[in-house]
């Protein structure tokens, strides 16, 4: 049994919003990544890394919030935090006067960029082997992100996966030629796909990011009251349904992270970055 069976859906939605926020807080922030307007394109702007270590750091975030499950007995679901993303726009239990339509209209845009089939040439001299990959953004992601967090003795797995990937694709290749390969995709992918669509997807995230602050801004002005003695000074009156000592604690942060706001400004990725690629 989970730590949540006595949690009521807003004392879970709480938690897992507060997780999933501070998630996409730790990729789309200036730590990471560089935002820059493009003057020939008012309006646009452009991400970059300072460094392929930070764009792995990136890659490696992207991949925990978007596709590793977590446990349900801490979120109430057993996914990722964009899958308890995805239940809280269904749960909606902060809901006011429609506050969760940006939510769900940008969460549901970054799930469609992840799962929509890109085919992408790829260019392998350790295997002296061209191949089309035609599978999901998140098929590539996952490749990319495992790579960054972890040695070649720790890639067994995702080798077997490519060699899969491979195979579906027409093109048999051993096992054990295939961590070989590894550095022929972490070009391909990391150094060019990723940063190419790195832009786009900073501003699918923060879109997410703003999404949640829409939602829940009329609860926090509801919640935050000021000390009449001094304004510096602050506390949360909590929702009825927050009633359990810990599920409160969550809540409590929750509020601090809409009271700090997004890390970046909302901005739309230049034009010229959102285009096909195919290799």
């Amino acid at each position: 049994m989970g730590i949540l069976v006595t949690y009521n859906a807003a004392e879970i939605e709480a938690i897992g919003l507060c997780i999933a926020l501070e998630a996409v807080g730790d990729i789309a922030n200036r730590t990471l990544l560089e935002l820059t307007d493009v003057p020939s394109f008012p309006g646009e702007s452009e991400v970059r890394f300072p460094s392929l270590v930070h764009q792995q750091l990136f890659l490696a975030r992207l991949l925990d919030f978007a596709k590793e499950s977590g446990d349900a007995s801490l979120t109430g679901v057993k996914g990722s935090c964009l899958s308890v993303l995805q239940a809280a726009c269904e749960s909606k239990c902060f809901d006011q006067s429609n506050s969760v339509a940006s939510l769900k209209e940008s969460t549901a845009a970054l799930v469609n960029w992840l799962e929509a089939k890109t085919p992408l040439k790829l260019w392998l001299p350790s295997l002296n082997l061209e191949a089309i990959l035609n599978v999901s953004r998140i098929e590539f992601l996952y490749i990319s992100g495992n790579q960054a967090k972890h040695n070649l003795s720790r890639l067994t797995g995702l080798s077997k996966r490519i060699r899969c990937l491979l195979k579906d694709h027409g093109h048999n290749v051993a096992l054990d030629q295939v961590p070989l390969a590894l550095d022929d995709f972490r070009e391909h992918l990391q150094e060019d796909y990723f940063s190419y669509y790195g832009t786009w997807l900073t501003e699918l995230l923060n879109n997410v990011r703003w999404g949640l602050q829409e939602y829940l801004m009329p609860t926090f002005e509801a919640s935050l009251k000021r000390m009449p003695e001094n304004h510096i000074v602050y506390t949360y009156e909590y929702p009825t349904a927050i009633a359990n000592s810990v599920p409160r604690a969550w809540f409590w942060r929750l509020m601090n992270n809409v009271r700090s706001g997004p890390y970046l400004k909302r901005f739309e990725g230049a034009h010229y970055l959102k285009r096909q690629v195919r290799g």
